[in-house]
This record gives structure tokens, C-alpha cells and sequence, in this order.
């Protein structure tokens, strides 16, 4: 064999393993990516409040299980559909739309909370009322790229509330009784 024919030999070679040591580089970041990436919808999956994601134009990138629950959409139905389809909020007062916060989010860039007395209307009708923040979603170069929106069921907290405010009537109430029967007694 010439020395050019072992020179374009090892230069298939150098070539192979190059291509070689290329891919099998690209499987492992590919891999990690898919760890990673999995870790994360796990991550926001398990998380107790509900979660959902949107990107930069406000259309639903992911929703957990507490998010399917009170909005009453699966993951899959949701996906791809504007925001305020899928969470519709109004003022438990009023009955008036509330302006979304994850919609603010994207116009604003900031960390937007909602304001008191907020009901989430759900898919079916159902209304719970609400707490929730959204934030927004920036990439490495700090450009927003979507939101997520973090709401929980305030229900109980609501109820609680309420029971509490009746308890403290009813005491001053008796409390009232009480003065006005010392009083006429003392008359």
C-alpha cells in the first residue's frame, strides 16, 4: 500500500471516530435534556398549588393535575388555547371580569398578584374562589418568553372566614345582651 493510501486510511479513520465521538456527544446531551426536561415536568407537576404555563403569546404550555382539577380542562384540551379560556376569573362582588394576571405578566414583565375576592370559573360552571401570582418566564437573555401562573383554592380559608365573623357577632351580640340585662337590673 502507498503512503498515500495509508494517509487517506487514517484520515477515513480520524473522520469515523470524530463522527463517532460527535454523536455519541450528541445522544448525552440529548439524554440530559430529556432528564432535565422531565425532572422539571415532574417538578411542576408534584408541586400542591395549581400551576400553568403559557408561552409569550399566553397560550397554555403545560397545566398539573390541581390545575386540571379546578379549572375543570385536562393538560390536552388546554393545550395550544389562550389563557383566558381555559382560567376565567371574575370579582366575587361585582360578577365583573378580572383582568389576568399571567396576561399582565407578559405585558408588564412582573410578578402580578390577584386581587381579593376572586372566583375561578370553572369548565363546568363550578365557581371556587382563588388566590394566585403569576410570574413571568424569561429566558437566558432575560427576554420574556411566557408566564406561569400559581393559584390555589382558598375555599376552606373563605369559609373559615365566614365562621369566624359569625362567631364574633354572635359574642357581641351576647355580649350586648348581657350589658343591657345589667343595666336594667341595676335600674
Amino acid at each position: 500500500m502507498s503512503t498515500k493510501d495509508d494517509e487517506e486510511q487514517l484520515l477515513r479513520s480520524v473522520v469515523q471516530q470524530n463522527a463517532q465521538s460527535i454523536y455519541h456527544a450528541r445522544r448525552r446531551a440529548e439524554e440530559d435534556l430529556r432528564k432535565e426536561s422531565d425532572w422539571l415536568r415532574v417538578t411542576l407537576s408534584s408541586i400542591g398549588d395549581a400551576v400553568i404555563t403559557t408561552d409569550v403569546e399566553g397560550r397554555v404550555t403545560f397545566m398539573n393535575r390541581v390545575a386540571e382539577f379546578l379549572t375543570g380542562w385536562t393538560q390536552d384540551e388546554a393545550m395550544g388555547r389562550l389563557l383566558p379560556d381555559i382560567f376565567q376569573i371574575l370579582n366575587e362582588d361585582t360578577r365583573q371580569p378580572v383582568e389576568n394576571p399571567a396576561l399582565q405578566t407578559l405585558s408588564a414583565g412582573t410578578t402580578v398578584g390577584l386581587a381579593n375576592h376572586t372566583i375561578l370559573i370553572a369548565k363546568d360552571g363550578t365557581e371556587c374562589p382563588i388566590d394566585d401570582s403569576a410570574a413571568p418566564i424569561r429566558n437566558e437573555q432575560g427576554e420574556v418568553v411566557g408566564t406561569v401562573l400559581v393559584f390555589r383554592d382558598i375555599s376552606e380559608r373563605k369559609r373559615m372566614e365566614l365562621e369566624r365573623e359569625r362567631l364574633l357577632a354572635a359574642a357581641q351580640a351576647a355580649q350586648k345582651e348581657a350589658e343591657q340585662a345589667n343595666r336594667l337590673k341595676d335600674e
